[in-house]
């Protein structure tokens, strides 16, 4: 009986837990709710760092795609030297720039202009044809290179007056970039330099195209023995930028640095869209003209805003919201499972009760009946005795009246 009892009291609490299988459809629940919201947000992320590469890439082929229309226009003036004969004039180099209109379809440009090269046994006369237009015309600054690579002309002189007559020779960036130009007959830039010209003296560079005697654009020895000069256009890397690419029209900070120096910075707090903690970030090295560009390019604030997406968070919070209200189902269930099996319980226990008074009543009921039958058996016994008792005398009376009735019978027949 205590058994049974303490079973039925294990009964009753375990059907007031929750169960394995509770647990194991709540856990599944939570891992779905975890999963789908894991996949939305990978998806957003995707999607978000697609667009970022897809506007980074931009950047880098804007910046391209607008070097190559300035070697273009290099290669343009190296067609109007090559159209006069293998040398042009002041004027004449003036009224080609001015047909270029390079303030309208070559933005961030600084300017154009002819660089000759100058061997040592021709300075003298190099200096005394240029003075005879220009008698104040000079190289600058003094160096110890035995050549040089003075900037003969540029167009608009008024805002490059003080690059006029400076020697590429002077310094090494510019001077090497010149050199590997008129070796390879190809378009060149210099490494990062500041422009004499530049008042803020911030980072810029050279873009060279060689021109030679008679067209000489054969072996290497031929291009070194009949190099006449450079076509080139100085830049401002920030000048340059700002032609090329408008900020405004993009969602993403860019930074150029080359061999280590950098050229154009927007990772700077200044920077209205300047993001601290960027959601993307790349790295780009390009070969440009002889020089590797390293473009570091990150994501703006407007970038960060014009991606929020909250579908992943509501995702998230709708799962855990399902699987708390059915753990609370689950709970419910389990406590009025809990109530329906103390109420069965206290019910069999009252039948129980009512079960020990049926049987005690029942027993009580056989023990009366037992009795009675054994009364009447005494009974029976007794009248049994009785009846034999009184059958005796009984039958000694009718004997007698028996014979007293035949002894009067035949004394009436006689």
């Amino acid at each position: 009986m205590n058994e049974n009892i303490q079973y039925d009291k294990k009964s009753m609490d375990q059907s007031g837990a929750l169960h394995w299988y509770h647990w194991m459809v709540v856990l599944l629940s939570i891992l779905l709710t975890l999963f789908a919201w894991y996949f939305s947000k990978k998806q957003v992320e995707e999607k978000n760092h697609i667009q970022f590469l897809r506007e980074s890439d931009q950047v880098v082929e804007l910046i391209s795609e607008r070097m190559r229309k300035y070697e273009d226009g290099l290669w343009g003036g190296v067609a109007a030297i090559q159209a006069k004969g293998g040398d042009i004039s002041n004027q004449g180099w003036r009224i080609f720039a001015e047909s270029l209109r390079i303030d309208i379809k070559y933005p961030g440009i600084n300017g154009i202009g002819v660089i000759h090269f100058v061997p040592p046994q021709r300075l003298s006369s190099y200096l005394e044809e240029q003075r005879q237009q220009r008698p104040d015309y000079r190289i600058h600054p003094k160096h110890n290179n035995k050549e040089f690579f003075p900037i003969t002309y540029i167009e608009p002189v008024s805002v490059n007056a003080k690059a006029v007559g400076l020697d590429m020779a002077h310094e090494t960036n510019r001077y090497t970039a010149a050199k590997k130009a008129g070796d390879t007959g190809l378009a060149q830039i210099t490494g990062p330099i500041t422009l004499v010209q530049d008042a803020g003296k911030t980072p810029g560079f050279l873009f060279y195209a060689p021109f030679y005697k008679d067209s000489a654009f054969g072996s290497l020895e031929e291009r070194k023995k009949n190099l006449t000069g450079l076509v080139y256009a100085p830049f401002v890397m920030k000048k340059l930028m700002q032609g090329v690419l408008h900020q405004e029209k993009r969602q993403v900070d860019i930074q150029i640095s080359d061999a280590g120096e950098v050229l154009y910075d927007e990772h700077v707090t200044t920077n209205n869209e300047f993001d601290p903690s960027p959601i993307f970030s790349q790295s780009y090295t390009m070969n440009f003209y002889g020089r590797s560009w390293i473009f570091d390019i990150r994501s703006t604030k407007s970038f960060r805003d014009s991606t929020i997406n909250d579908q992943p968070m509501m995702i998230l919070v709708g799962g855990i919201v399902i699987d708390s209200l059915l753990l609370m189902l689950f709970i419910i269930l389990s406590r009025s499972n809990q109530r329906a099996v103390t109420y069965a319980e206290s019910m069999n226990q009252e039948l129980q009760g009512k079960t020990v008074y049926l049987e005690q009543v029942n027993n009580d009921l056989d023990q009366a009946k037992i009795e009675a039958e054994r009364a009447n058996q005494a009974k029976s016994l007794f009248l049994a005795n009785m009846s034999h008792e009184i059958r005796t005398p009984m039958n000694a009376v009718l004997g007698c009246s028996w014979l007293f009735s035949n002894f009067t019978a035949k004394k009436r027949f006689r």
